[in-house]
């Protein structure tokens, strides 16, 4: 028997590997970080999505990521060693029982969510992922299907490079929480409120957003793009001034359709545009030219009547 033991990377790599996903992304709904719900009086709005509750659970976050980054079909779920998992996430390193004990908390606390279900599986747990919404009404947690993408079951994707270049052990929770927050928006430009009120509608803390920006900012996923005005009714005129943000490589690959759509026709213009400007030029100059004594219409006007 040998004394070898794979380290975290090796670990991650082994799981990711198994997934067997094109691309080396994968899904996760937009709900996960702020869900849909009705209001007090039917009308549709927001509430804190399941990461708010994973805030001081780290450990749990890696695990339900990499538990999306592994299970493709199927009844979604996966069945490793307890010493693989914890190694995966960070928690335990020795291959003892007490790696079991310390897994076997975390997926505790998914499963109190709403976010996975456990089966036995011969001498080990089979992890099943549910909906990313997790419990509905505190009650009820819905199976796990592949998101279609359609209004009312928007996702972005996460890609393996979060592992695969070290982001997992880079970045502490809050940078983690608003990068995930930050790749839901699907826009290449976009806001992150941080006003309490902003905040709490990502299930965030207005400090956490903040550390979590400037986290980003530290390792150069975020660029700050300028700023753009809006509105905020408890400001004396209505607007307030915010600033505007995108993410950096291998983060920025979320787009919505519209968006895709909104940047296409702006580089049609601007090419337009520029064809307009060149074409312009172009026109000017051969004006100078034939006006220019050397050119024909100077050659014309020189020529006896």
């Amino acid at each position: 028997m040998s004394n070898r033991v794979m380290t975290r990377e090796q670990s991650i790599e082994y799981l990711l590997g198994r997934s067997q996903r094109h691309g080396d992304t994968f899904p996760i709904r937009r709900e996960f970080i702020q869900a849909r719900v009705e209001g007090l009086f039917g009308e549709p709005t927001t509430e804190p999505g399941p990461l708010s509750k994973l805030l001081r659970a780290p450990h749990a976050l890696e695990l339900l990521l990499l538990v999306h980054g592994v299970t493709t079909g199927g009844d979604f779920g996966v069945t490793e060693r307890s010493q693989l998992w914890a190694r995966a996430a960070g928690i335990y390193m020795l291959p003892d029982r007490n790696a079991s004990v310390a897994v076997s908390r975390q997926w505790q606390h998914l499963e109190k969510l709403g976010l996975i279900k456990r089966q036995q599986h011969g001498r080990f747990k089979r992890i099943i992922k549910l909906r990313e919404c997790g419990l509905v009404g505190g009650k009820i947690s819905a199976p796990y299907t592949a998101p279609t993408g359609a209004k009312s079951d928007v996702y972005f994707r996460v890609p393996f490079a979060y592992w695969r270049e070290g982001w997992h052990q880079k970045l502490d929770m809050p940078g983690k929480a608003v990068l995930l927050a930050a790749m839901s928006r699907r826009r290449e430009t976009f806001t992150l409120p941080q006003d309490t009120r902003g905040a709490r509608a990502l299930g965030l803390g207005r400090h956490t957003v903040t550390r979590g920006i400037e986290e980003l900012l530290r390792h150069e996923l975020l660029v700050k793009t300028g700023t753009d005005e809006v509105v905020n009714a408890r400001t004396k005129g209505g607007y307030e001034s915010v600033h505007t943000y995108q993410l950096a490589k291998p983060f920025n690959i979320n787009l919505s359709n519209s968006e895709i759509e909104r940047l296409n026709a702006e580089r049609t213009e601007i090419e337009l545009t520029e064809a307009e400007r060149l074409e312009a030029k172009y026109q000017t100059f051969e004006e100078v030219v034939l006006l220019a004594p050397g050119g024909n219409a100077g050659r014309k006007a020189r020529q006896p009547g």
